[in-house]
């Protein structure tokens, strides 16, 4: 079973909502950046991610199967998606990647 699969569009509002519940209890998780060279580290910080998530509306949101969030920022290149889950007292920013392509979140609505 994919439990990355989005399995509900969550609206902006409901999004700015949990962010701002838990705006200064975000961290980044040990796992985030492990995926980056040590070039990469020194260019793209924990900093960044946070601010993108906070500061940024994104194109789209998504709740997975396994109960974290998706949401899908606009970049040059395709999209940022940044994978995040509601801890009982923080947010906790799992990982994120480039992608090329955001789901069509819309469909989901039209299966409800």
């Amino acid at each position: 079973m994919n439990t990355t699969k989005i399995i509900e569009s969550i609206d902006l509002t409901r999004f700015k909502e949990i962010i701002s519940r838990y705006e200064s209890k975000i961290n980044v998780g040990p796992h985030a950046l492990d995926h980056l060279s040590d070039a990469q580290r020194k260019l793209f910080k924990e900093e960044d991610l946070i601010r993108i998530l906070t500061r940024e509306n994104p194109r789209g949101i998504g709740l997975q199967r396994n109960g974290r969030y998706a949401a899908f920022f606009r970049r040059k290149e395709g999209f940022l998606r940044i994978i995040f889950e509601v801890k009982k007292d923080r947010l906790e920013i799992i990982t994120f990647i480039n992608t090329d392509y955001m789901p069509n979140l819309n469909r989901l609505e039209d299966k409800k």
